[in-house]
């Protein structure tokens, strides 16, 4: 709102003459009105001058030119133009340019059946544990992404300098999201985000996202144009940055101005060195170690809760192929069991949630901590994956989390989705009933489960 301009009258007594122009303005006015009759109709509706408790005469600014309205070509969505037209008014209103509101929302039409069922299309969510590790360290993501640091050791060891992270980390990120650099996307980025907030369940983070956009592009960090280079989520750059993310963490490694994720792998892979950083990555410290289990071990202990290394040394825990846990056994770890009671079992550290800033899904940074330990020449897994078991359907996990439901535990909500809520709920009711409290949803369990709710 602007400010009055009453505050801005002098506060001494004002000045010979001051009193006298004040009381004769309007006459002065009317007379030079009357000597044009033209003029006569615009005269009449001048505004009365304003003069401060000091008799100062304030004259009103002059007005300034009004903008025609906010318009847009129909998208052919009703629903899509209504948010758009309403979300463009409130973005202007924030301070954000017209030309670059227009720039960024024009011309868009809505990806609707993406915003249906991208969520729950992403490999970490459907696939079993062992395929999506499988795929994300194969043998050609490895080769590359050796192939990869060899061939930047220089900027890797400045990274390293620089950054927290470790460079086998930031490879493998690297790796996972674009296949370090082959394929950065080709969604138009506002328009995926766009779509998500018009029509998608998260209305307000993904409005918050097209701002960063729109202030990208109005600071020069970025333009129009590299946003049409995006994910189906509206992430870019090599390292596949939300835009939010990249205005408040994107990195000008070699200072040259521009802060250019899409073709500077430098920047870009420093973004991400440095998210890794500030996220609260612990130099020197593992993101995990697979370890062997005792027999008649007690799985209702992989529970979450992280306990020090130490004590799960006593409790019988060994490193599968490590020569050590952790440099101290002082350092906390929890028991994570991906594949239950029949897969590898690992000791996680705070690293890991650190990863998990990146995609939050225990399956992703599983896969990126198991590729980095590649690339670094660590030993692959000791334990093979269970392969051959049956797992659940989305069906058939909607069955089970009502099941359980009924029966008075907490998997959260009926979506299909098995993730920790849902192992810890299957976790309890084995405890219960005495059987093997590994937390796994096997098709077996399953009828378990359905029996006791049923019965």
């Amino acid at each position: 709102m602007p400010a009055d301009p009453r505050r801005y009258a002098h506060p001494s007594p004002p000045p010979p003459g001051v009193h006298i122009l004040a009381n004769n303005y309007k006459n002065l006015v009317l007379f030079l009105c009357l000597a044009s009759s033209l003029a006569l109709s615009a005269c009449e509706s001048l505004p009365e001058p304003s003069s401060s408790p000091s008799g100062v005469v304030i004259h009103p600014p002059p007005a300034s030119p009004s903008q025609p309205p906010l318009a847009f070509e129909s998208s052919g969505n009703p629903e899509f133009d209504t948010w758009r037209l309403d979300f463009a008014r409130r973005a202007e209103a924030e301070g954000r340019k017209r030309e670059t509101v227009l720039s960024v929302l024009g011309g868009l039409t809505p990806l609707e059946q993406m915003v249906q069922t991208a969520a729950f299309e992403q490999a970490e969510f459907v696939k079993p544990v062992w395929d999506y590790a499988k795929s994300a360290a194969s043998p050609t993501r490895i080769s590359n992404g050796r192939k990869k640091l060899d061939e930047n050791l220089g900027l890797f060891e400045r990274i390293e300098q620089t950054y927290a992270a470790p460079r086998e980390v930031v490879t493998a990120i690297w790796g996972m999201e674009t296949s370090y650099g082959g394929y950065i996307g080709d969604f138009d980025a506002p328009r995926a985000l766009a779509t998500q907030a018009a029509m998608g369940r998260r209305k307000a983070f993904n409005e918050g996202e097209l701002l960063a956009i729109m202030t990208l592009i109005e600071t020069g960090a970025a333009t129009r144009e590299q946003f049409r280079k995006g994910s189906w989520a509206g992430a870019v750059g090599q390292t596949q940055f939300m835009p939010s993310t990249f205005l408040a963490h994107g990195q000008d490694f070699d200072r040259d101005g521009r802060k250019d994720l899409w073709s500077n792998p430098g920047d870009a892979l420093a973004s991400a060195a440095h998210y890794l950083s500030i996220s609260g990555w612990r130099r020197g410290e593992p993101w995990a170690v697979e370890t062997v289990l005792p027999e008649n071990f007690d799985y209702s202990l992989g529970d979450g809760v992280k306990r020090p290394v130490s004590t799960w040394i006593e409790l019988g825990l060994a490193p599968a192929a490590a020569t050590e846990f952790a440099p101290s056994a002082d350092l906390k770890a929890e028991l994570f069991l991906p594949a239950g009671s029949y897969g590898p079992a690992f000791l996680l550290f705070d690293n890991f949630s650190v990863i998990k800033r990146y995609n939050n899904a225990d399956s992703y940074a599983l896969a990126v901590g198991l590729l980095a330990d590649r690339l670094a020449g660590r030993a692959d897994l000791v334990r093979p994956w269970p392969t051959d078991l049956r797992l659940l359907t989305s069906a058939q996990a909607k069955e089970l989390q009502a099941a359980l439901t009924r029966l008075g535990y907490s998997p959260g909500p009926v979506d299909g989705v098995i993730g920790r809520n849902t192992r810890k709920a299957l976790q309890a009711f084995q405890k219960d009933r005495q059987l093997v409290a590994d937390g796994f949803p096997t098709a077996e369990m399953l009828e378990t489960v359905l029996i006791a709710a049923n019965g």
